[in-house]
């Protein structure tokens, strides 16, 4: 009892230090998570897997069309990226039709699997009526769009 009464500082302080140490790889858990996990969990278990050869079909069936200058496709995750570039002579329609090339080359499966993403870009910045993006989701049926845009014409004010 006497080597406690005359020890006591230094008790409250290895108390006081084991608390922090403590408190603190808590927090430095919840701030850093553990980097051994996979960054999608376990969404990706039963992954459908797409051989390349398909994505590449893809992009050579797009690559056809006579206004299309560039297509490229990535795969990550359960998200497939497809990013268009089309001529500036191009039409919102015509640029829409792309949405049913992009579908026929994956089986029912990898359709019901992934979510698909059409980004639709003209090859001109002056062009501001584009980009146009498309959106399906695993679960739904046809792409959905993002609200079209209208062709501004800037003209300038004589002072």
């Amino acid at each position: 009892m006497k080597w406690i009464k005359k020890n006591k500082m230094m008790l409250i302080a290895i108390v006081v230090f084991i608390i922090m140490v403590l408190v603190g790889y808590k927090a430095l858990r919840v701030f850093f998570p553990s980097t051994d996990a996979a960054i999608y969990g376990d969404r990706l278990d039963n992954k459908v897997e797409i051989e390349k050869e398909t994505l590449d079909a893809i992009k050579t069936r797009m690559a056809e069309q006579e206004f299309v200058k560039e297509v490229d496709v990535i795969e990550k995750g359960r998200i497939i990226k497809i990013l268009v570039t089309v001529m500036d002579s191009a039409t919102k329609d015509a640029a829409k039709g792309l949405s049913k090339l992009v579908l026929e080359g994956f089986s029912d499966s990898q359709i019901g699997y992934y979510d698909f993403t059409l980004y639709v870009s003209k090859e001109s910045e002056e062009e501001n009526d584009f980009p146009i993006i498309a959106y399906k989701q695993h679960n739904s049926t046809e792409f959905v769009w993002n609200k079209d845009r209208d062709k501004v014409v800037e003209t300038k004010e004589e002072e």
